[in-house]
C-alpha cells in the first residue's frame, strides 16, 4: 500500500481503509491464487478509489460464511463490509473493489 501515493492524490481520509482492502485482496491473491504474478492496480477519480488485484489462477474467489470459530475465510467479508462495491472478473483471475471518497471528504 502506497500511503505517499494516496496523500499525494489527497486521499488521506482513506488511507487505512483501503490499506486494509487492499492487503485482504493481496492476501487472498498470495493463499489462492499461487502466489506469483499478482499485479495490482488502482486509479482515483472525483468518485471512486478503485483497486483491482490480478493473480494467475482462474479459480474464482469465493465469499465464505464464517463464525467466530473459522480460522480462515474472511478476507472477502472484510471486503465487502468496507467496500462500496466489489466483484471478480469472468475469468476468476482479478478481483476489484472501489471506495466512494464522499465518505472519506473531510467535513468542516
Amino acid at each position: 500500500m502506497n500511503g505517499a501515493l494516496l496523500t499525494l492524490w489527497d486521499l488521506r481520509p482513506c488511507i487505512d481503509v483501503a490499506a486494509l482492502v487492499l492487503t485482504e485482496l493481496v492476501t487472498n491473491a498470495f493463499q489462492h491464487g499461487g502466489g506469483e504474478d499478482i499485479t495490482v492496480t488502482w486509479c482515483a477519480d472525483v468518485t471512486y478509489l478503485t483497486m483491482w488485484v490480478e493473480d494467475s489462477s482462474p479459480v474464482r474467489p469465493v465469499l465464505r460464511a464464517v463464525d467466530e470459530t473459522s480460522e480462515g475465510g474472511r478476507g472477502l467479508g472484510i471486503v465487502e463490509a468496507l467496500a462500496d462495491a466489489w466483484g471478480v472478473s469472468e475469468d476468476g483471475r482479478t478481483v476489484h473493489c472501489a471506495l466512494a471518497l464522499a465518505e472519506y471528504a473531510v467535513r468542516a
